[in-house]
């Protein structure tokens, strides 16, 4: 994992955060909830999976030999991803949900080396949120759920804007997360493969109190307010870590892809539900 920010290599003033090895939480049993209070920005786990374990993935995934439903970003940010993203998804949920069930089985059974994806990062989540359990959102139907996650490549070239995720109260389809969780929204990245260079997640030194109406709910490719002179962390993870972001608080995005090599990841939104019992994630 590597920092860097206008200070140098090292963890930025504004941004505190923790670094765990997965197999090890002995000490971090309340880190979500620290985070929720904004006395942490960040949590790293290493070792969610083995570099080498995740070695295969890359070209299984490129190919889409699990046949996964594809959705894609506009144009100019060079991507796409397998699964539907809820922020991208049509105000109409019916087919959003009637695609859910086929990408669930088809996760469960992609080889990550180790425990399947979903239950091994619920698991973790759980046990950095006091043992909370974890899982997709449901659905307003008996039987529906959201989508757990979104796996997503970047390409050459390929990045997201500077945005805040506290979307729950702007996005038509968020209608029935909104009135399920608290509308403080943090996320997981988890890397499968990384880009030759770029590719950083950027957290910004604006939280969304200060700078909500400059950069909240911008899906466009339009003029942006520039970035900087804004002091930032750049976190670059490494095959098989995962970082954990208050990302509804603190402004992000990710840098653009240099080099031939995919950028790929598994991203999900999660919030607290309201009843404070269990944590819901969404793709």
């Amino acid at each position: 994992i590597k920092y860097q920010n206008t200070r140098g290599p090292m963890q930025p003033s504004f941004l505190k955060i923790e670094t765990y090895q997965a197999d090890d939480l002995t000490q971090a049993g309340n880190a979500i909830s620290r985070l929720r209070n904004n006395d942490i920005g960040a949590v790293i786990l290493k070792g969610v999976y083995s570099k080498d374990s995740l070695a295969k993935l890359p070209a299984l995934l490129a190919d889409n030999t699990p046949d996964f439903i594809t959705t894609t970003f506009p144009a100019a940010f060079c991507a796409y991803f397998y699964g539907v993203n809820l922020n991208l998804a049509d105000r109409d949920l019916g087919p959003y949900f009637a695609a859910e069930p086929a990408f669930r089985r088809q996760l469960a059974v992609l080889d990550f080396g180790g425990a399947p994806a979903q239950d091994r990062i619920c698991s973790l989540l759980s046990r950095l949120d006091e043992n909370r359990p974890y899982g997709a959102a449901p659905g307003p139907n008996p039987g529906e759920q959201h989508f757990f996650t979104t796996l997503r490549a970047h390409l050459t070239g390929g990045y997201i804007p500077a945005h805040f995720d506290n979307e729950a109260a702007l996005r038509p389809t968020y209608k029935h997360i909104a009135a399920m969780c608290e509308p403080d929204i943090y996320s997981f990245v988890l890397c499968i493969d990384q880009a030759e260079a770029g590719g950083a997640l950027d957290v910004y030194n604006l939280t969304s109190k200060a700078a909500a109406a400059d950069f909240r709910n911008q899906d466009g490719v339009g003029k942006k307010k520039d970035l900087g002179d804004v002091e930032r962390a750049s976190i670059r993870l490494e095959p098989g870590e995962m970082v954990i972001l208050h990302s509804s608080r603190y402004l992000h995005g990710v840098s653009k892809v240099e080099g031939d090599r995919t950028r790929w990841t598994m991203c999900s939104f999660m919030a607290l539900a309201r009843d404070g019992t269990q944590a819901y994630c969404w793709g």
